[in-house]
């Protein structure tokens, strides 16, 4: 082997790795966005859910300032609790883009009967699909990686 044939070996090497590690970069960044983007989205989602359970916290939540609620009721918890439901029903039309199924679920059992369990087992899937993908994932990979 000639001292060209080695520093194009080494060369070549060297982009296969800088190309990888730009790759794995850019799929990192993207990852921690719409880790960022899901969390937004399930805290609204309690946050209507904690109303729907207890409607004077409207008071205590940045929803007091919501420009939607000016056609309703204040002081007339039905209205706050369907007007709540609905929003969870539209966050709930999104979440199929990005959720688990068991979390789409229990979505719809406490919009059947919203109570604090309910409402604790929606947050606790929640929890999990933020920040427990990644292990599946990273599970998934290496099983396949060391199949032959």
């Amino acid at each position: 082997m000639d001292f060209e044939f080695m520093l194009q070996l080494l060369f070549s090497g060297g982009l296969i790795v800088a190309f990888y590690n730009n790759y794995a970069q850019i799929r990192l960044q993207n990852e921690i966005k719409l880790t960022e983007i899901n969390e937004n989205r399930f805290r609204s989602i309690l946050i209507y859910m904690d109303i729907v359970l207890n409607p004077d916290h409207i008071l205590y939540s940045f929803e007091r300032d919501n420009p939607e609620l000016d056609d309703i009721d204040k002081k007339n918890k039905d209205e706050i609790i369907r007007f709540y439901k609905t929003k969870i029903e539209v966050y709930k039309a999104n979440a199929y883009l990005y959720c688990d199924k068991p979390l789409i679920d229990a979505i719809d059992i406490f919009l059947a009967n919203p109570t604090e369990d309910n409402y604790l087992n929606v947050a606790k899937l929640m929890k999990n699909n933020l920040w427990h993908k990644e292990k599946k994932y990273f599970k998934n990979k290496m099983k396949n990686f060391f199949k032959f």
